[in-house]
C-alpha cells in the first residue's frame, strides 16, 4: 500500500504522519525548501521537494505506483491543485482533495482577488501589513507609492527573500518568521511597525487567521481579507472524509492519536497572575477552550473556542479529532485554580470516559488564595462559600452558620450585589459591627485591581462593582454544640399543635440526618421538627408538608424568625404533590390526616432506604403503625412511649406535671 501526497498545509502533514502509524508508506511532494524542513522522513514517510508539471507528476506515478493520491496543498494554490487534477486524467488512480474549513471573517473588508484588495489599498494612507505570502507581492509592489508603505510578513527561507528584493522591497520592509504566530506576537508587530492596515487570506483558523484577526481588532488594525477563490471542480473533503476514503482505498483502519487535553487554571485573569507552566501550555496548544473573558486575556496561536461545559466541549473534541486527525494538544481555560469551585469538577470525570483523550489538570493560583496573600492573612483554617452562579436559599444558610461559628469564611462572589447581601446578613448578629471585619478584592492581579476593609453596615453601601472575592473574619465566633438545642419558646405557637422539646430532639437524633440529606416533615404544624433539622447544617434541605393554611403560615413565620433558608414549606396534603419533591433521605410523621398507608406506601417507592421516624398519642394510632410494621416487615423497626414531666411553680412549691404520653417510632421500608 503506497500514498502520494501533495503537501502544502498542516493537515496534509498530520495525515502523512497518520498514514504511516498505519503501515501505509507516504511520498510526500512539497514545493519549497521549507516545506520539506517541516515534513520529517522515516521508515515510511519520504519527503520529495520541488515544483512539478502534469508531466512529471504522471512520470512520478509511473515510478510510485500509488493506490491513492492526495492533493493536500495550500487553498490558494489553485494551480498546484489543477496541474494535480490534470496529470491524473485517465489514470485509475483515485484523487481526493482535502479541504481546510473557512473562517467567517467578520469586522472585515473583504475582496475576491488580490488586484482588487490592492486598488483599494491606494485610496487608504498608512503603513500596510502584507501577510499573504511572497508569491503574491506583485499587485502591490509594481506600484512605487504602494510598495513604499508595505511591511511584508514571509517565510524565513532564500526562496522567499530573494522574491523580496526582486519586487523591490528593502530590507527594513521584511519580517522573515516561522510561525504559528501567537496574538501577541501579532499585536507587537503591529506596533513595532505602527501598522494601520493588514492584508491576509482567507486561510482558516488552522493556517493561523484567528491569531492575526484577534491582534488587529486589539490594536485598531484594519482588515483586509482576501477571499479563497472559487475552485471550478467538485467541493474539496473534510479530514474525516478524507480518512474514511483512504480507509476504503487502502484496506486499512487509520488509528487516533488520543487528544492531549488540560484543564488549566489561568489563576485571577490577568496574564501576570499564570503559572510558567500555565503559560508555556498555553502557548503550545493547538486549540484553546473557555469563556470569553479568559481566551480574550491569554494569546496563543491556537484556535479559539468560547466553551467550557462538559455538553458543548466533548461534542466538539470529536469533530476536531475527525476533521484534523491526532496528535493535538488542547487546553480548557478555567478561572483561578480547576480544583477550586470550578467546571473542572464536572468536566474532568466526562473527559476521563471520552476514551479519546488524555486528561490532566494544571493547576493555578486561586482568587482565595490572592485576596489571602494581599491582605496578609492564611486561609489554612477558613471555611469557604461560592456565592456565584448559586440560589441564594442554597447560599444563604451556609455562609450565616459558617460566619457565626469560624474565624474565617472566605466567598466568591458574582459583584456588589452579592457582597451587599452579605452585609444584610452579617447586620442581623448581635453586635455585628465589633464582630465582624469583611475583606473585598476586586479584580485581583488587574491594573485596576481595588482592596477593601469594611464593616457589615458599609457593604451594604458598597458601589464599586465587578469580579469579587471577600473573607468574614470573625472575634467572637459562636460555640454550637452539635445536638438539638431549639426550645419550646423559641417557636411562634398561635393555636397549632407543636411537637414538645423532649420528643422534638429525640425525633430528631432517631432521623441520623447528615449534611446534605432531604428531610420531610409531613404534618409540620408550627415546623418544630423541621426547623430543629434545619439548625443542624445548613446543607440539609428541609421540605415542610402541611395542609392547614394557618400552620403552613405559621411555619413560614418561624423559619424567618429563626433566619433559616433551608426550610420550604409546601401546603399540600401528603402524599399529593410529593412528586415533584426531591427524593427524602428521611422522614417524619407527626401528622397523616388518616392517609398513613398512602403516605408509607408513596415512600417506599420513592426510596425504601429512607428513615422513618413517626410520633402518635392515641393507642389507635400507634396500632395502626404497629400492624402496618409486622404486615410489612419494616427492618430496624424500634418503639418507644416516652413520658414526660415538667417542672412547675405552684405558689411557693415546684411540682412536677405530667404531659400526654407519646409513642415514637423509627424504622426503614428496604
Amino acid at each position: 500500500m503506497r500514498a502520494l501526497i501533495f503537501a502544502g498545509t498542516t493537515e496534509g502533514r498530520e495525515l502523512a504522519e497518520t498514514l504511516a502509524r498505519a503501515g501505509v508508506a507516504c511520498d510526500v511532494c512539497v514545493a519549497t525548501e521549507y516545506g520539506s524542513q517541516v515534513m520529517r522522513e522515516s521508515e515510511l514517510i519520504r519527503v520529495r521537494q520541488g515544483r512539478l508539471d502534469a508531466d512529471q507528476m504522471r512520470r512520478l506515478y509511473e515510478t510510485l505506483q500509488p493506490d491513492v493520491v492526495v492533493d493536500a496543498t495550500h487553498p490558494y494554490a489553485t494551480a498546484a491543485t489543477e496541474t494535480i487534477r490534470k496529470s491524473l486524467e485517465g489514470l485509475a488512480i483515485p484523487r481526493l482533495r482535502l479541504s481546510r474549513a473557512a473562517t467567517s471573517g467578520d469586522g472585515c473588508k473583504s475582496f475576491a482577488s488580490l488586484q482588487e484588495c490592492a486598488d483599494a489599498l491606494r485610496e487608504t494612507r498608512g503603513r500596510i501589513m502584507l501577510a499573504t505570502g511572497s508569491k503574491e507581492l506583485a499587485p502591490f509592489c509594481d506600484d512605487p507609492a504602494l510598495r513604499e508603505r508595505l511591511v511584508v510578513r514571509v517565510l524565513p527561507s532564500l526562496e522567499s527573500l530573494q522574491k523580496c528584493l526582486d519586487a523591490g522591497l528593502e530590507g527594513r520592509q521584511i519580517v522573515a518568521m516561522q510561525g504559528p504566530f501567537t496574538r501577541e506576537t501579532n499585536e507587537a508587530l503591529f506596533r513595532q511597525h505602527d501598522v494601520k492596515f493588514l492584508v491576509t487570506k482567507e486561510s482558516g483558523a488552522v493556517g493561523g487567521e484567528d491569531a492575526k484577526l484577534e491582534a488587529a481588532r486589539a490594536v485598531g488594525v484594519e482588515v483586509y481579507l482576501v477571499r479563497r477563490p472559487e475552485s471550478p471542480e467538485e467541493e474539496g473533503l473534510s479530514m474525516a472524509e478524507v480518512r474514511a476514503r483512504l480507509e476504503e482505498t487502502l484496506g486499512v483502519k487509520l488509528p487516533f492519536e488520543p487528544l492531549d487535553v488540560a484543564l488549566v487554571g489561568v489563576g485571577c485573569g490577568a496574564p501576570a497572575a499564570m503559572t510558567r507552566e500555565v503559560a508555556a501550555r498555553i502557548e503550545a496548544s493547538d486549540y484553546l477552550f473557555g469563556a470569553p473573558r479568559l481566551l480574550d486575556a491569554v494569546g496563543g496561536a491556537g484556535i479559539k473556542l468560547p466553551f467550557y461545559r462538559k455538553e458543548d466541549v466533548l461534542p466538539t473534541l470529536e469533530r476536531i479529532r475527525a476533521e484534523r486527525g491526532d496528535g493535538l494538544k488542547v487546553s480548557v481555560l478555567f478561572s483561578g485554580d480547576p480544583g477550586f469551585y470550578s467546571g473542572c469538577e464536572r468536566l474532568y470525570p466526562a473527559l476521563k470516559e471520552f476514551g479519546g483523550a488524555t486528561v490532566r489538570v494544571m493547576p493555578g493560583v486561586s482568587s482565595v488564595s490572592t485576596l489571602a496573600a494581599r491582605f496578609g492573612i492564611s486561609w489554612q483554617d477558613a471555611a469557604f462559600v461560592s456565592l456565584h452562579g448559586v440560589d441564594a436559599d442554597q447560599w444563604t444558610p451556609k455562609l450565616r452558620t459558617s460566619a457565626a461559628e469560624k474565624k474565617k469564611t472566605f466567598f466568591i462572589t458574582s459583584g456588589a450585589a452579592d457582597v451587599r447581601a452579605v452585609g444584610a446578613i452579617l447586620a442581623a448578629f448581635p453586635r455585628a459591627e465589633e464582630r465582624f471585619r469583611v475583606l473585598l478584592g476586586f479584580r485581583l492581579s488587574y491594573p485596576d485591581e481595588a482592596l477593601y476593609e469594611l464593616t457589615p453596615r458599609q457593604c451594604g453601601e458598597l458601589a464599586d462593582d465587578g469580579l469579587c472575592v471577600g473573607a468574614i473574619l470573625n472575634a467572637a465566633p459562636e460555640r454550637r454544640p452539635l445536638a438539638p438545642t431549639l426550645r419550646d419558646d423559641d417557636f411562634l405557637r398561635a393555636d397549632v399543635p407543636m411537637t414538645k422539646e423532649e420528643i422534638r430532639k429525640l425525633a430528631v437524633c432517631r432521623l441520623k440526618l447528615a449534611p446534605g440529606d432531604v428531610l420531610y416533615d409531613i404534618g409540620a404544624g408550627t415546623g418544630s421538627i423541621a426547623l430543629q433539622a434545619a439548625t443542624l447544617s445548613p446543607e440539609i434541605r428541609v421540605y415542610a408538608i402541611e395542609r392547614r393554611d394557618d400552620a403552613a403560615e405559621l411555619t413560614r413565620r418561624n423559619a424567618e424568625k429563626l433566619g433559616l433558608r433551608n426550610v420550604a414549606v409546601v401546603q399540600a396534603e401528603a402524599p399529593d404533590e410529593l412528586d415533584a419533591l426531591p427524593k427524602p433521605d428521611a422522614v417524619f410523621i407527626g401528622g397523616s390526616g388518616g392517609r398513613l398507608e398512602e403516605i408509607l406506601s408513596w415512600l417506599r417507592a420513592a426510596n425504601p432506604h429512607a428513615r422513618v421516624v413517626a410520633t402518635a398519642v392515641t393507642l389507635e394510632s400507634a396500632a395502626a403503625i404497629t400492624e402496618l410494621a409486622k404486615r410489612d416487615s419494616f427492618k430496624d423497626f424500634d418503639a418507644s412511649q416516652i413520658a414526660v414531666s415538667r417542672l412547675r411553680r405552684v405558689g411557693e412549691y415546684n411540682m412536677f406535671q405530667a404531659n400526654n404520653p407519646v409513642f415514637l417510632f423509627s424504622f426503614t421500608q428496604e
